[in-house]
């Protein structure tokens, strides 16, 4: 009789026992993760006697293994630098302008003359940058993955670096031995993707560009941007 209560008790128990047990995986999991980030900026002393109202973003590169990251920063920066008071040619032009000059590489804007690019697309400075590193680090029970980026200003005219900016972003994760919260490992490090972490590396990195000379007005309703020109 006392032998059938015992077993009854432990059955009783069992859910509680699983419950509390893997709420100590979950938490054990959490203290696993770290993020890591990095910065480095500087900016031309003579940047007031420089700063340009048009900026053209020419096509990024990619020194990672992961394909379209180029495409991503682009766009991220093309979108972000609006906001930061500028003027920014159209991507359909840049594009149009790469075309006729024959440039499939970013690469090939090394042969180009920055000045004449600078006419050709109407922009007082161009903004360059490249995916430097995106990838997966994978060391037994340790993963990370790592992503980085670098942007520079340049001023066409006269060849200025007018502004440059690099970030790094490292997601550390000590790997659990038990199959569950490998589980959970997996799930929670590919739920920021790539993408995400570019785009927050681009907001970082331009937070430390100094502001242009276009007011930017932002209508609460339609949270649309126009731009203005200041008088001097």
């Amino acid at each position: 009789m006392y032998k059938n209560k015992w077993i009854r008790d432990i059955i009783a128990l069992f859910p509680i026992t699983i419950c509390v047990f893997l709420q100590m995986m979950v938490v054990n999991n959490v203290y696993a993760q770290s993020q890591e980030s990095k910065e480095f900026w500087e900016v031309n002393p003579g940047y007031d006697s420089y700063v340009p109202n048009v900026i053209a973003v020419l096509p990024m590169d990619n020194f990672s293994l992961e394909p379209e990251m180029e495409v991503v920063l682009y766009d991220e920066v093309y979108t972000r630098l609006q906001s930061k008071g500028y003027r920014r040619v159209s991507v359909e032009k840049v594009r149009k302008v790469m075309d006729e000059l024959g440039i499939q590489t970013p690469g090939q804007l090394q042969g180009i003359s920055l000045e004449r690019l600078g006419n050709i697309l109407n922009a007082e400075a161009v903004l360059m940058g490249q995916v430097d590193q995106s990838a997966d680090i994978h060391k037994g029970t340790f993963d990370a993955v790592v992503v980085s980026c670098s942007l520079r200003l340049i001023h066409c005219k006269s060849g200025e670096l007018l502004w440059r900016g690099e970030q790094w972003r490292t997601a550390h994760r000590q790997w659990q031995i038990d199959p569950f919260n490998a589980i959970l490992n997996l799930l929670a490090h590919s739920s920021d993707s790539r993408p995400d972490r570019i785009a927050w590396l681009v907001q970082e990195m331009l937070k430390t560009l100094p502001a242009g000379k276009v007011i930017i007005e932002k209508d609460n309703l339609l949270q649309r941007a126009q731009e203005i020109r200041t008088t001097n």
